[in-house]
């Protein structure tokens, strides 16, 4: 009786060889095909139109829409809505949405001359979050400016990188967290945006001026570009520093002379203290994104820009979003979002969230439970295939069969399991196993004529091509050509494993007219035919085989 455990066991490694095969390839092909996935109100989605969104520090994603907050853990959405009675005013800033997550688990929603603060752990709003700002008793100087003899109220809210929370108050900028005060001067402008590098402060203005502060003391001011130009640029800003201290910025405004609107992407670097200009458009850009220093990703009313500094500064303009189902979506982007696994999200006008992953190199919807997802599917497949496989391999093992039974040769041919034979072919087997011997012992004496095939054989053997075809086809379920290909290729697996030869000198000792097709030839009979029939064997021996192949 036949044992199919190694075959199974050989199954098993072929199949795993494979997968990691297909993952690696699809991986490979992330960088060129990148298909997105709209996630929108059928999941949960609280409004199509997104405004703006961040990850927090537990890893869900916050979606600002017009209706509230959404918060997003992957699976389903939960959501936080946003009365317009809720809201605290902050007369000073007339930008587009911000979200800022800071030190307290809270979450701060910034918007035209209002902000809402919600408390993440409970998940509600924060009553009042302005006059309940800072702590570590350093709230007495923003009490004493409030209550002053001028009633300074506060007009504008940052959370830098660090998450210490700044509010401006007339013409001064607090840090709420350490009690740092910083005066601005009126004619650089408003301010728009400020980060810190740990040591030194960096305030933009809307004149598109940088102020630098270590402490509460200016180091030095620099300009994005002439006074001239500051009026095109001044209604909105956006600024990112990367991991290195660099800082890229957006800044949008209007052209008077050309009545176009106009955005411009600057990089400034406090080392040399220094802005340089990197594109310009007479559209709005939004938001920016920077996954590194060479890295960088803006939307706008078109799509988004793709920036890869090691190519230079012309970004790819994607307008076109390709979908999984083969049609293609055109939309405004008013956010884009690149989260910590590298997964990019795109905020859009009218067409909810759009997402795409490079982390396994397969693009699908991750609303969805693992389990609905497609690679779980076509892995559930793969392995009810197999194991549908295995049970029939083991309900056939009872039926003996015999085959080809000489000592001498059974290890040389190339054998063919019983459960692949029909009832009257295993009956053939048993009336005339000769033949095989005798085209076996043919084809090895003419082994290296690659012109001796089945014409040839069928004179050798003093019968006709037909009825050679028949009775050898019954015998082994093949055809005589394939037959024939497999002892060749058998002889040539035993002269590689001796190791005495290249790949070309078998590949003419065995009669095949080319190295390459040799090879082939080669994988196809050893890995492929498990999959088809197990009608060979294969060995772990083969691994160096197929290495030693793969250099030639």
């Amino acid at each position: 009786m036949r044992s199919y455990k190694p075959y199974i066991i050989k199954l098993c490694i072929v199949f795993l060889c494979f997968g990691s095969r297909i993952l690696t390839s699809s991986a490979q092909k992330v960088e060129t095909n990148d298909y997105f996935y709209v996630l929108n109100t059928q999941q949960g989605l609280s409004d199509n139109h997104v405004l703006q969104m961040m990850q927090l520090t537990d890893g869900r994603l916050a979606v600002r829409t017009p209706k509230g907050i959404n918060l997003y853990d992957g699976r389903r959405f939960s959501f936080i809505p946003l009365p317009e009675e809720k809201a605290e005013n902050i007369t000073k800033y007339k930008g587009q949405t911000h979200l800022y997550a800071d030190s307290q688990d809270r979450l701060w929603v910034k918007e035209y001359q209002k902000i809402f603060c919600i408390l993440l752990a409970e998940g509600r709003i924060l009553e009042h979050p302005l006059d309940a700002l800072s702590g570590n008793g350093k709230e007495n100087k923003m009490k004493m400016m409030r209550n002053g003899p001028t009633g300074n109220a506060i007009q504008n809210l940052f959370v830098d990188s660090r998450k210490n929370v700044w509010v401006v108050m007339g013409d001064s900028l607090l840090n709420t967290q350490d009690g740092n005060l910083i005066h601005l001067k009126k004619e650089w402008g408003c301010l728009q945006d400020l980060d810190t590098d740990g040591r030194q402060v960096y305030a933009f203005m809307d004149s598109g001026i940088v102020a630098v502060f270590q402490n509460d003391k200016l180091v030095y001011t620099v300009s994005a570009y002439s006074a001239a130009e500051a009026q095109h640029y001044q209604n909105t800003s956006l600024t990112v520093q990367t991991p290195s201290g660099q800082f890229y910025q957006i800044r949008t405004g209007r052209d008077e002379k050309n009545k176009t609107d106009a955005s411009i992407f600057l990089h400034f670097n406090p080392e040399t203290r220094k802005y340089s200009r990197i594109y310009a458009c007479d559209y709005l850009l939004h938001t920016l994104n920077m996954s590194s220093d060479n890295q960088a990703l803006i939307s706008s009313q078109h799509g988004y820009l793709m920036f890869d500094f090691k190519l230079g500064t012309t970004p790819r303009e994607v307008k076109e979003l390709a979908l999984p189902d083969g049609k293609s979506l055109t939309t405004g982007i008013n956010t884009v979002y690149r989260d910590k696994e590298g997964a990019i999200w795109l905020g859009t006008y009218h067409d909810g969230l759009i997402y795409v992953s490079p982390m396994l190199g397969l693009f699908f919807t991750i609303d969805q439970p693992w389990w609905k997802s497609g690679w779980a599917i076509a892995g559930l497949v793969v392995f009810l295939v197999i194991l549908v496989g295995i049970i029939t391999l083991y309900l056939r093992r009872g039926k003996k069969k015999k085959v080809i039974n000489t000592d001498s040769t059974k290890d040389d041919i190339p054998s063919l399991p019983e459960d692949s034979l029909l009832p009257e072919t295993a009956e053939a087997v048993n009336r005339e196993p000769e033949l095989i011997l005798q085209v076996r012992t043919l084809i090895e004496q003419h082994l290296e004529d690659g012109e001796y095939g089945v014409e040839q054989l069928a004179q050798d053997l003093c019968m006709e091509r037909t009825g050679l075809y028949k009775k050898l086809t019954a015998l082994t379920n093949t055809t005589p050509v394939a037959f024939i290909r497999s002892i060749r290729l058998h002889r040539a697996a035993a002269l590689l494993q001796e190791g005495k030869q290249s790949v070309n000198e078998i590949a003419e000792r065995t009669g095949f007219s080319s190295p390459s097709y040799f090879t082939k030839c080669f994988k196809k009979e050893f890995v492929l035919s498990l999959f088809h029939h197990l009608a060979l064997p294969l060995q772990p021996k083969y691994n160096l085989m197929y290495l030693e192949l793969d250099k030639s």
